[in-house]
């Protein structure tokens, strides 16, 4: 056979799954003072979860790049987040000043060609530049020195001391900065109905044919026909025989959903009980595009985003695993 049928660049995938399993599971100690990291520099929970899992794959697909041996994990993590997070607030302020008509002399082609960090600070719309803000979180979040914080942003140990002096000064409270459009509440209502009733005739009315569903940390689906397995596995329950693996994986019993208002969205949550505790299993985000839903972001292999929302929301939450098992 010739052709793109014949190519074998995708027969890695069963090599690639351990690995990448094994990756996961290793880093799973650093995770919660990483994702820390992450929220607090995009400015909110759901950019911060997003980050973390595109630091993830990044840093992954570069171990199969790079020679040298990588001796610290969490730095080689922090500087690979902060290049990531830099890079698409680059992005955004060159998108925003061509659709205003706004020549962007900070994006200029000199700019983007450099690899310094602080040729970014002028597309940071935040109140602290990115150097500052590193610079601050990497002290305060991950307890970094200053000498360790130069080795990760690849600066000078006193440019990282005058950052760190110039953010404390000028930190004040942040804000949410996650602009995106929100779902409208009656479509939400509409999703939270079929799916507590594993209604998939009224799913399938409120979702495009194309739709796209996330599952922060596992897998991603591209048409409505094959999420329906999704939609199954919101509702299964391990039979009484296999108590202990359901414990392992965070399973728990009796899943029920409910829609609240987070942070000027409505969104759906999950409930599972677990060892007699109910608690928060998961979240899920919608995207609406012409009263349809069009992609669906469900946080159930998130366990440090899910514990910072139902800390907000003053609920328990369940200790979910950060992979699909």
């Amino acid at each position: 056979m010739t052709g793109p049928e014949s190519n074998s660049a995708f027969q890695v995938q069963a090599d690639v799954r351990g690995p990448w399993r094994r990756y996961l599971d290793a880093l799973a100690p650093l995770r919660p003072s990483l994702h820390r990291y992450c929220c607090r520099l995009t400015g909110n929970v759901w950019d911060g979860e997003d980050l973390m899992q595109d630091a993830l794959l990044r840093v992954f697909s570069l171990l199969g790049k790079i020679d040298a041996d990588l001796e610290n994990p969490r730095a080689y993590f922090v500087r690979t987040a902060t290049h990531l997070w830099i890079d698409q607030q680059r992005r955004g302020a060159r998108d925003r000043a061509w659709r205003s008509g706004v020549p962007d002399d900070a994006t200029s082609a000199s700019a983007e060609q450099s690899v310094e960090l602080h040729q970014a600070a002028n597309a940071l719309l935040t109140r602290l530049p990115p150097r500052e803000r590193a610079a601050v979180l990497m002290r305060e979040v991950l307890d970094l020195s200053a000498k360790e914080s130069a080795a990760v942003l690849q600066m000078t140990e006193g440019a990282v001391k005058a950052a760190l002096h110039r953010g404390r000064e000028r930190l004040q409270e942040s804000h949410d900065t996650d602009d995106r459009p929100v779902p409208s509440p009656a479509l939400v209502d509409r999703f939270l109905a079929a799916l507590s009733a594993n209604d998939m005739e009224t799913m399938r009315e409120i979702c495009v044919a194309d739709l796209s569903v996330e599952l922060g940390g596992g897998a991603r689906i591209d048409d409505f026909e094959t999420s329906r397995t999704f939609f199954g596995h919101a509702h299964m329950v391990f039979p009484p025989e296999y108590a202990e693996m359901a414990r392992a994986m965070g399973f728990g019993t009796n899943p029920h959903w409910r829609a609240v208002d987070y942070r000027g969205e409505r969104i759906v949550i999950g409930f599972r009980t677990l060892d007699g505790v109910e608690g928060l299993n998961e979240v899920h985000r919608i995207d609406e595009l012409d009263g349809k839903i069009a992609r669906i972001r469900c946080y159930c292999f998130s366990p440090d985003t899910l514990a910072m929302v139902a800390e907000d929301l003053g609920v328990p939450a369940l200790r979910r695993p950060y992979r699909s098992p």
